[in-house]
């Protein structure tokens, strides 16, 4: 079985990371053909989220995994802790406001070619 792995870096969320991560949990329930993980991560949040993605990863812990930088070191430095423990097939991030369609991923997935072990991806430009 393939699975995703969906990468969140977290700031100034605790209003939205509860529902994304919903979105993320009733989108795959429609996929049983695929295993997932969604990977948490708060690059220092000023606010409370650091305890949502606590009860969030206490809630399922073989599902949705935790990080809590020490200091803000910027999106890119988040998501490269979260790529750093993912195990999944599959790397999707997504924005922790809601503003990505979590449902999109697997118009994305269609278009993967494998070739000669290397991955690409294709996407259309909207214009």
């Amino acid at each position: 079985m393939e699975k995703l792995s969906f990468v969140i870096p977290c700031y100034k969320s605790e209003y939205t990371i509860e529902s994304v991560a919903g979105e993320i949990n009733s989108l795959m329930a429609s996929h049983p053909e695929y295993d997932y993980e969604t990977i948490l991560v708060n690059d220092c949040s000023p606010d409370n989220v650091w305890e949502k993605i606590s009860a969030l990863h206490n809630a399922d812990p073989s599902r949705v995994k935790a990080i809590n930088l020490a200091k803000n070191f910027g999106q890119h430095s988040a998501l490269m802790a979260g790529y750093n423990i993912c195990t999944g097939d599959y790397v999707v991030t997504i924005d922790d406001d809601g503003q990505t369609p979590v449902d999109e991923v697997f118009k994305l997935l269609s278009k993967i070619t494998v070739r000669g072990g290397g991955m690409m991806l294709f996407t259309e430009c909207m214009k």
